[in-house]
């Protein structure tokens, strides 16, 4: 067919529905009617653009619509301001009806591609494996980019740089030692082992050398008789990497370490650096002040990652960068399974710069990096999607304003599940109108442990009716924010791999006021605090939250004006307002008097708000006069308050030093006595009289925190399905800020 009359015939298609139709089997050729499919979300942005430049947008803008089935992606598909709709008139890419469009970033590889494994290697298989069960891939002649190297330095935190292995859909698990799904001896936390001591500022003994805190040295490594240390030995002296992911100094953050000796004699290992700040955990003695290490209290968390020895379970895989070859231990016969490598780090979708344009019901996987990226752009709406499969992050978003994040599903990502940062500004208060409401978030930092999500140097966001379970780490973590409302989310099942953190984590010191916490409802979170204002965080507000089964359920580190009223505690250690600022130098004359005076609060429009959070919070402080006096002593925690909550089975109400006020909280002895609706199911509802006195309307709000369902969300997991009905985790076996604040000033009621 004429291409002309192709063209021909589109405009006068669009002359009565501006309407695109994209299919795997279509043809960038065609018309792009449903008849006569286009094969490219680009083409279809093309046309679009010529459509904007030759007649304009009609009413109600234009629609791609994307049949269902798989669109290999190579590269980003870019969204610029050329691609951009008009208020009233967006460009929207959607699902056609109820089919299932997924853009995938990750490479197919062929069954034919895998060999048996090299006989070069055989001597390195885990002991109790058939090497015949095992099968290599030539990552090289794939032309892989990221095969290389394990990473380009010798330590690193939250990042990850290698591909990633998925086999029908399903990531497949990167060999790890202990396994990742494994109670080491019965004993440890699930997928670790621990240190025994520090021997000097690089290394840690594994043996019965070193003397922790805890005083158990059983060799853990060559526990299960398989010579694990002697193989780790002499896969070093053969030329090959050995890396050791740990919480060698503080239970955050764990530091992914390159090795750089075993040594047999005195059951020892040695890094080619330092863990940052020395060996051996905060909470133990110290051994040397130059260099500085500690004794370690024998509870360092660590596992080693990517060896080709301590492969022992079907769907595990370690890449060998010296040979570039992939060595996997299929869970089904090769031939049967579908495989995916991602190893494309760019994001599947970019909008960088854009403007209303919306994505909805599109399934994004599989790329190395993150699944869609929003920069500089505004009115950007993703609705109804499935992000999963992806080595970064979900959805980033930064810079920009209003947009819309509603109803996706999040699950399965290398770091956070949704990023925002720099939206809004700061200077001038003004809103971002960045909503992110109904989404359901879990299962995310699988690859560099990282939070749900996170909030950066913004004003004006929304977190609402959000669910969030199973995150190695916080589930929502804010830095340096303003004017944000989180509500009506549910959270459970957190930190699982990592301790001292927050249900909601906020960090930023003096200038982060007018956040506002209400009717959000956490629980089975029981190494985590619950809402943790952390190193000077100040003007939080926790109005009306549920907070069961946390270490604080309420946790004030040292910052002003935290308010904390009208909540319901259930099961906690304590709430907390403690006075770490005093030790820890919060003081005028530092970063925190800096990091608020940059924002000139003495004129328009901080003065005004500073007179508005007084009025509108009921604060003590004069903001900002107080706060920048030497006698007011800003290094404590000057007009916070913990006020009007009600605590069920949990610990007291615990101030140290400063103008804080605790009163009129309401101490109920048990479960039984809250009178509960089902609280085996996690229905708190209540008909006590104590709880309604303080919290009137929590039988009215309960049912409306969490997943709701809408035009995106037909059906809601329940508390069973998404496991939120026990823990995950053992509180005990995992070290937690508090205990170091403990130390330096003990609690008194």
């Amino acid at each position: 067919m004429n291409k002309l009359f192709i063209f021909a015939s589109f405009f006068i298609i669009q002359a009565q529905a501006q309407q695109l139709y994209v299919a795997p089997n279509g043809n960038d050729n065609n018309a792009g009617t449903i008849q006569q499919p286009l094969a490219t979300i680009q083409k279809a942005k093309d046309l679009i653009k010529n459509i904007q430049k030759e007649k304009g947008l009609s009413t109600g803008g234009a629609t791609v619509f994307l049949r269902g089935g798989n669109y290999t992606c190579t590269n980003s598909t870019l969204f610029t301001k050329e691609n951009s709709g008009e208020q009233d008139k967006p460009i929207v890419y959607q699902a056609y009806q109820n089919e299932i469009p997924q853009l995938i970033g990750g490479l197919t590889v062929a069954p034919q591609n895998w060999k048996p494994l090299s006989k070069s290697v055989l001597k390195k298989v885990h002991p109790n494996v058939d090497p015949k069960l095992l099968v290599e891939l030539d990552v090289a002649a794939l032309g892989l980019k990221n095969c290389k190297q394990f990473a380009p330095k010798t330590q690193f935190t939250t990042e990850w740089f290698i591909i990633d292995l998925f086999a029908n859909g399903k990531r497949q698990q990167l060999a790890q030692f202990p396994n990742y799904n494994q109670n080491h001896l019965g004993k440890n936390d699930i997928g670790y082992t621990t240190c025994n001591g520090s021997k000097d500022n690089f290394s840690f003994y594994f043996g019965n050398k070193g003397k922790p805190q805890d005083k158990d040295t059983t060799n853990e490594l060559d526990a299960d008789n398989t010579n694990r240390s002697q193989r780790w030995h002499n896969a070093l002296k053969d030329g090959y990497e050995i890396w050791l992911k740990g919480l060698w100094r503080v239970p955050w953050e764990p530091f992914t370490m390159k090795v750089e000796e075993i040594n047999l004699t005195d059951q020892s290992i040695r890094f080619i650096n330092q863990p940052p700040q020395g060996m051996g955990s905060k909470y133990s003695a110290i051994a040397s002040e130059d260099p500085l290490w500690r004794v370690g209290s024998g509870k360092e968390n660590w596992y080693a990652l990517n060896l080709l020895e301590e492969i022992d379970q079907p769907g595990e895989w370690a890449l060998d960068t010296k040979n570039q070859k992939l060595y996997y231990y299929p869970p089904a016969p090769i031939e049967t399974l579908d495989i995916m490598i991602s190893d494309m780090k760019s994001p599947i979708l970019q909008i960088n710069g854009a403007q209303h344009v919306q994505f909805k019901n599109i399934t994004i996987q599989g790329g190395l990096g993150t699944g869609i990226e929003i920069n500089n752009s505004n009115h950007i709406v993703v609705a109804g999607c499935n992000i999963k499969n992806v080595g970064n992050t979900g959805i980033s978003i930064s810079n920009g304003s209003n947009h819309t994040i509603q109803s996706n599903n999040i699950a399965e990502t290398g770091g956070w599940g949704i990023e925002i940062k720099n939206v809004g500004n700061r200077y001038q208060l003004v809103s971002s109108n960045v909503l992110v409401n109904n989404n359901h978030i879990h299962h995310v930092g699988k690859l560099a442990f990282k939070e749900a999500l996170i909030i950066q140097n913004s004003v004006g966001v929304t977190i609402s009716n959000n669910l969030i379970h199973d995150v190695p780490k916080g589930s929502i973590r804010t830095d340096n924010i303003n004017n944000c409302l989180f509500e009506y989310n549910e959270i459970h099942n957190i930190a699982l791999k990592e301790g001292d953190t927050g249900v909601f984590y906020s960090y930023g010191g003096w200038s982060t006021y007018g956040n506002i916490f209400r009717y959000n409802f956490s629980h089975h979170t029981n190494r985590a605090n619950g809402f943790y204002s952390d190193d000077g965080d100040s003007g939080d507000f926790y109005y009306k939250n549920i907070v069961q089964d946390c270490i604080s359920a309420v946790k004030f580190g040292g910052g002003h004006d935290l308010i904390a009223e009208n909540n319901l505690i259930i099961q906690s250690k304590d709430q907390t307002v403690d006075d770490r600022g005093k030790d820890r130098n919060y003081r005028l004359g530092t970063k925190y008097e800096t990091n608020l005076t940059q924002f000139k609060i003495n004129e328009s429009p901080w003065k005004e708000y500073g007179e508005q959070l007084k009025a509108t919070h009921q604060l003590t402080t004069q903001l900002w006069s107080d706060i920048l006096k030497p006698e007011w002593m800003p290094e404590l925690p000057n007009g916070s308050r913990m006020k009007n909550n009600v605590a069920i089975a949990s610990g007291k109400f615990v101030k140290r030093t400063g103008n804080v006020e605790i009163a009129d909280n309401t101490a109920i002895a048990s479960i039984i006595d809250a009178q509960f609706f089902d609280y085996a199911n996690m229905d708190v509802r209540s008909k006590n009289k104590q709880i309604l006195e303080k919290f009137p309307e929590l039988n009215d709000v309960f049912v409306k925190i969490g997943l709701q369902k809408d035009a995106y969300r037909k059906t809601i997991p329940t508390r069973k399905e998404t496991g939120g009905l026990s823990n995950r985790t053992n509180a005990d076996l995992v070290d937690a800020e508090d205990k170091m604040i403990d130390k330096i000033k003990p609690n008194k009621p």
